[in-house]
């Protein structure tokens, strides 16, 4: 894993993590201990993230591979291979982007904000809402109902269910469009 990745996973994780758990703790009621434990029992949580991170993220692997998004599925897939994947650093990248993301995101703006602005947000910083590039932005519609999706999780269940489904989802997909076999990117 290049030392590149290896920052930019710790910086997702401490920088979106610590101003998340900050949000919590200087605007809301929960103590950090409790956020942590969530509402169901810690392998439910973790059970049920990981199940609909897979899921979620086979449904947008499919919407990916519909041919009218080939030209964007090209694009996310040559700029993600610029950098030198391993495995390892796949699941480092997802777990960082998992936590450090939900924790700001559900964990610190969602009862502040809302669950559809939060999820709005979080799929406009990503730049999958693009006025100019109507593809982009009918993928960005889908992301916007999945983040949603995790964020009622969260509600439902606790933090540590959502930070599994990001983090699966994201693993999903970049393993996928990491692979080293074209067909691999061309088959949905």
């Amino acid at each position: 894993m290049s030392r590149h990745m290896r920052f930019l996973g710790w910086a997702t994780l401490l920088g979106f993590g610590l101003l998340g758990l900050g949000l919590v703790h200087f605007f809301q009621e929960i103590p950090l201990i409790d956020l942590l434990a969530g509402y169901w029992p810690l392998l439910a949580q973790l059970f049920l993230g990981l199940s609909a991170g897979v899921l979620s993220a086979f449904l947008a692997k499919w919407v990916i591979c519909r041919p009218f998004f080939s030209q964007e599925r090209e694009k996310y897939r040559h700029l993600i291979n610029q950098w030198s994947w391993t495995p390892g650093g796949v699941v480092f990248i997802s777990i960082c982007a998992g936590v450090g993301e939900e924790l700001f995101f559900r964990a610190g703006l969602q009862p502040l904000l809302g669950l559809w602005t939060t999820s709005v947000l979080f799929v406009l910083i990503h730049g999958y809402l693009n006025p100019f590039n109507w593809r982009i932005s009918s993928y960005g519609l889908l992301m916007v109902g999945l983040i949603a999706f995790f964020g009622y999780l969260f509600q439902e269940t606790g933090i540590l269910t959502a930070m599994a489904a990001h983090a699966a989802f994201d693993a999903v997909l970049l393993f996928w469009l990491t692979a080293k076999n074209d067909d691999a990117v061309r088959i949905g």
